[in-house]
Formats: structure tokens, sequence, C-alpha cells
């Protein structure tokens, strides 16, 4: 059952409700398509379409909508950046240009058995500018609540992926720990073992 109006989803427990941490999931995960080594993700409308239906955005995807989210895409990569280097006035310029440009206008709704939550912009806006001004407004939350550095790239020297970092206390430094974390320390285990040796 959805949560009424003012009331709390079982995932704002964690920290971030749940239109919250959709938005800051579904960002990295737009940033990573572009950040990933087999080249350029979203490279049609088909990409697109398939990634609103992963986030619940309804309507349809248009020639025009991958090069422009591929666009955003990178602007958005720019702002978590900015938030990654501690600088919260260049991370608001770019947000709050973004708003504009996509054309966010700030609305209550409730459709498909959801509760009442936010969308960012008219249901008839390009679906680039859709996802982009939920996303933007994502990233804006996350810098308004002082969490802006918990969307961060992987520590890994190897990889260049971003996540949202959940831990209650802003430590995790690994988009996945049994992967890149764990690369890292087996390889240094082995040049410890390999010194001592």
């Amino acid at each position: 059952m959805a949560p009424t109006l003012g009331e709390p989803s079982d995932s704002s427990q964690k920290g971030f409700g749940a239109d919250l941490l959709e938005a800051l999931t579904a960002v990295a995960e737009l940033i990573n398509t572009g950040r990933s080594r087999d080249g350029e993700g979203l490279r049609d409308v088909a990409g697109v379409a398939a990634f609103a239906r992963r986030y619940g955005f309804g309507g349809r995807a248009r020639a025009g909508d991958a090069p422009a989210l591929r666009a955003y895409r990178a602007r958005l990569d720019a702002i978590v950046a900015a938030g990654e280097a501690g600088d919260g006035p260049a991370a608001v310029r770019m947000i709050n240009a973004l708003l504009a440009e996509t054309g966010a206008i700030p609305q209550i709704v409730s459709h498909d058995g959801r509760g009442p939550h936010i969308h960012v912009s008219r249901p008839a806006a390009p679906m680039a500018d859709r996802i982009t001004a939920h996303l933007a407004m994502g990233l804006a939350e996350l810098l308004v609540s002082g969490q802006s550095g918990r969307l961060r790239s992987c520590a890994s020297p190897t990889c260049r992926d971003v996540f949202l970092d959940e831990s209650r206390n802003r430590s995790r430094r690994y988009c996945d720990s049994r992967t890149c974390g764990n690369r890292l320390h087996v390889a240094a285990y082995r040049a410890r073992k390999a010194a001592a040796g």
C-alpha cells in the first residue's frame, strides 16, 4: 500500500525518500551509460525508452530524445563531479540551469497505484526533458540537504562508475565491494606478500 501524504515510506527510514532514492539511482545509471567502457550508452530511442520504463516515465520517446538525453547526461555528470569536489555553488548554478531549460514545473500527482509524489515536468514535455528535470531535482534535494558527496565515483583506479553511498557514515568507496573493492584488497595483499617474500 502506498504511503499517504506526509507518511514516510520504508525507504525514507534509510535517509532517502522513495522518490529521491529512485532519482539518485537513475542519475548514477544514466551517468554510467556515458562512462562505460563499451562506448556510448543510450544510442537510440529504444535505449531511452527502456531507461524511461525502468524508472516509471510514461509516454513515448522520440528520435530527438536520445541525443538530448546524452547531452543532458554530460551535464548531470558535471553536477555530480562538482558535488564530489565540494563545489556547491557550481552545482547549484548547473542544477538551476537544467531545471530552467527542461521547463520544470513541480506538481503533486498520484497514478498507477502510487501515492502522492512530485512530478517535475509536464507529461507532454519531451522524454529527455522529463527525465533530466526529475534527476536534476533529485540532485537539488541531495545538495540542499548537505549530502551531495553521497553520489560519487568509484575509488577503484580501473572503474569510472558513479554510485550512491547509502552507508550511515558515508564511508563506502567502491561501486561494488565484491568486484572493485575486492580487486584492490587482493592486489594489496599480493603486493605485501611479494614484498615480504
